[in-house]
């Protein structure tokens, strides 16, 4: 009984912890710039039909603080269809910051003692080639205009070559990768007195054998 409820209890949506993202992370250039960001993004969401959220949409006396504050996020975040939230949320300080991330630090002393604070992911795979596309258009259309000291790291390429035949291999591949691992789970039961760590190990050396075969 035991071992039935861990492997349930790890056999958990695939779609929740596998799949290609781009990951990012930057500062407002202009405290006075973010309104004019927000309506354009809130444009491009309108025109799409993409469901979003308005944040405060000014800071504190046009200024940036030097300490972020715990209570507070400025900004839009949208959510296309299939894909996870985009979020162009800022702290007091300007920086970029997903409010997961906010709320998962306001116990702390600092915000900032966690170094991840300013990293923020957004999971692309199941919305497809075309909105990671759109989505990377954008983040290049405003980080040309509105961001500074901006980093974007894109699992799909497409960020760092524009080629979209590579970025659909690439689509490609992780669907196939996620399919042979559920099918693994599903069909490969874990060893009596194996534990869970065990198990993914064993379970990612048959999927990567048999993608090799």
């Amino acid at each position: 009984m035991e071992i039935t409820t861990k492997i349930r209890s790890f056999r958990v949506d695939k779609q929740k912890i596998m799949g290609l993202s781009f990951h990012y992370k930057g500062k407002l250039k202009k405290p006075q710039s973010l309104k004019k960001l927000i309506e354009e993004v809130t444009d491009i969401c309108i025109a799409n039909k993409w469901k979003f959220t308005i944040l405060d949409e000014d800071f504190p006396n046009d200024t940036f603080t030097t300490e972020p504050n715990k209570n507070k996020a400025y900004g839009i975040c949208f959510t296309p269809p299939k894909c996870e939230t985009t979020y162009l949320t800022f702290l007091s300080n300007g920086k970029l910051c997903a409010l997961y991330n906010l709320e998962l630090n306001k116990k702390l002393e600092k915000l900032e003692d966690d170094i991840y604070l300013y990293y923020l992911s957004v999971k692309t795979q199941y919305c497809g080639p075309e909105i990671h596309k759109m989505l990377i258009s954008i983040f290049d259309y405003l980080n040309k205009k509105y961001l500074e000291d901006f980093e974007l790291t894109d699992e799909g390429q497409f960020w760092e070559t524009r080629d979209e035949k590579l970025l659909e291999e690439i689509f490609n591949r992780y669907s196939h990768l996620i399919n042979s691992l559920g099918s693994a789970l599903e069909y490969i039961p874990i060893l009596e007195g194996e534990s869970i760590e065990n198990y993914n190990l064993r379970m990612a050396e048959i999927v990567k054998r048999n993608n090799h075969e």
